[in-house]
């Protein structure tokens, strides 16, 4: 407890200051410095006392506690605390965690409801997490072949579908699409329209890089939303090199795009190997997951079995239907229009 509320101010960015409690403590900790020489450290029966104060008693803080404290924090805390300078500030801290805990008491609060609630529910999170890591997590051990044998089972999942990178230009307006294509079909070098358009800003979608314009990169069929198959049928079955300067019109999602391309680079299918490193990774922490799921199923079944669990689910109520919420609204009336002659 009070190292939590130490470490509630820390992430508070506290620094050494002197508030009302730290002004209580400045005549003590001035005639404790933290450090003396060997023969002038205060000894006490717990450790070397760094801080006390008077509260209802006296109480004290040690050299060994704080570090005990400290060696328990992440290590990206725990570098805050490692010279003086840190450790005086964490003494502080400590010093001041205390005094509140001490006034808490007073004021009864380690008899609040409300808290004795909370400190109950995270005794229960506790002790779940603790047993469940003991009869599941402990007994999760996987050896090299479990790991090849889940990637077997699983190949379909670490394949690399067919891919393709073409120079692409798309743009949103279909009169300028016509005029670019009839540029390139003229002989005008498709990179040097890509450039042109992108300087003004008129490329969007794939190819839409500006540091490198037109350039898709690799993709694959399914890395375009539906809509764009005119496209995607077009860009797999050209030819490397092929400029498909044709205007191919497609729609996504109500918008329409004009789509001219140079078919750069194409790859195969892929089977990715299980010895690569994030094929392997990906292997080890499916297969863990799949078997901790396994494990934690069958122990849940076994502990129902054990205490003869019966539901009655006939006796939960049903859900109350809820009410269709009505529109303030009022619905437009159709509007007529006369047919075109």
């Amino acid at each position: 407890m009070f190292k939590r509320i130490a470490l509630f101010i820390d992430k508070m960015d506290c620094k050494p200051r002197l508030p009302v409690i730290s002004l209580l403590l400045l005549g003590v900790l001035a005639t404790h410095p933290v450090f003396y020489s060997c023969s002038d450290k205060a000894i006490g029966a717990d450790g070397t006392v760094i801080a006390e104060f008077e509260w209802n008693g006296k109480h004290h803080i040690t050299l060994e506690e704080m570090l005990q404290e400290i060696g328990e924090l992440p290590e990206y805390k725990q570098r805050q605390y490692q010279d003086k300078s840190g450790l005086e500030t964490y003494m502080l801290l400590m010093a001041e965690s205390r005094l509140i805990l001490n006034l808490a008491r007073d004021q009864k609060l380690n008899e609040d409801a409300e808290i004795l609630k909370k400190v109950q529910d995270y005794l229960h999170e506790l002790m779940v997490k603790r047993i469940t890591t003991q009869e599941v997590d402990d007994k999760l051990a996987l050896t090299e072949a479990d790991y090849m044998a889940y990637y077997e089972a699983h190949k379909e999942d670490y394949i690399r579908p067919a891919q393709v990178r073409l120079l692409c230009l798309t743009l949103l307006n279909e009169e300028r699409a016509d005029e670019v294509s009839a540029e390139i079909k003229a002989g005008k070098d498709i990179a040097e329209a890509a450039q042109e358009l992108s300087d003004r800003g008129e490329l969007v979608g794939p190819g839409a890089n500006a540091a490198s314009p037109g350039d898709t990169d690799y993709f694959s069929r399914d890395s375009y939303p539906p809509g764009t198959e005119p496209f995607l049928d077009a860009a797999f079955t050209a030819e490397i090199g092929q400029v498909h300067d044709d205007v191919i019109e497609v729609e996504v999602q109500g918008q329409k795009y004009y789509m001219m391309f140079r078919k750069d680079e194409a790859r195969d299918e892929y089977q990715k190997p299980f010895e690569d490193e994030d094929v392997r990774k990906s292997v080890a922490r499916k297969a863990e997951r799949e078997k901790r799921e396994v494990l934690m199923a069958a122990w849940v079944k076994q502990l129902r079995e054990r205490a003869e669990v019966k539901t009655y689910i006939d006796r939960i109520p049903e859900a109350e239907p809820e009410e269709p919420v009505e529109s303030e609204e009022p619905e437009a009336e159709p509007v007529e229009t006369e047919p075109e002659e």
